[in-house]
């Protein structure tokens, strides 16, 4: 069965003095997921968003679907709780903040999340296969992290097709996000190589009609994968 594809608007590009109104114009146009970016001026050179916010925004939309990734070192108990029971719907974090990766995704599924592992560009993908059984989803770095607004870097759609080899041959289905340079131009790039989330920051929030700018993805992606 084909996967579906899926919309996350990050809100790093979304204007921060109105936020509630992008996200729910955001929502208005059909995207599908809210892309929360936690920074910690640590594990990336920002700082962003804490579960006070993420809590403001779960009770602004309590139906929204709510993504959020962690870019932060280290990886806690406390940080995946705190982000939990702020509201989150889905967790990802890096395995290179915390060597008890395992441990923590399965956490993330006991308080009722969808859990992620993050692989930054220069992180390979092998360590995967001990984890399937853990993971939800997987999130491609296609930028390095911890700032929007970025190009796409192209040899990261080699590691979106190997992440996609890797769940077939040990015949998992899984949910494959990229994050980074997602616009009309690279989308269905993104998408032959296995993709079916992406996270879209200035190409959604950058543009004036969000209903244009996703219609324009979509175009996109059924003109050319």
């Amino acid at each position: 069965m084909a996967k579906r594809f899926y919309y996350a608007g990050s809100i790093l590009s979304a204007d921060l003095m109105d936020l509630g109104r992008d996200i729910d114009a955001a929502l208005q146009a059909k995207m599908d997921i809210i892309h929360f970016d936690v920074m910690d001026y640590h594990f990336v050179q920002n700082l962003t968003f804490g579960p006070g916010l993420l809590k403001a925004v779960r009770s602004r939309f309590p139906d929204a679907i709510i993504d959020v990734h962690l870019m932060v070192d280290p990886i806690n108990e406390k940080i995946i709780t705190d982000y939990a029971q702020a509201g989150a719907s889905m967790i990802s974090f890096h395995p290179e903040a915390t060597p008890h990766v395992d441990r923590y995704l399965s956490l993330i599924r006991e308080l009722g999340c969808k859990a992620g592992l993050a692989l930054n560009p220069g992180t390979p993908p092998q360590l995967l296969r001990y984890l399937w059984d853990r993971l939800d989803f997987v999130l491609v770095m296609t930028v390095n992290p911890g700032f929007g607004g970025q190009k796409m870097i192209p040899a990261t759609l080699t590691k979106v097709a190997d992440v996609q080899a890797l769940a077939r041959e040990s015949n998992v289905i899984i949910d494959i996000e990229v994050d980074g340079g997602v616009a009309p131009s690279t989308i269905a790039a993104c998408a032959q190589a296995g993709a079916n989330i992406f996270v879209v920051g200035s190409a959604l929030f950058g543009q004036k009609d969000y209903e244009v700018a996703l219609a324009e993805l979509n175009y996109a992606l059924k003109e050319k994968a």
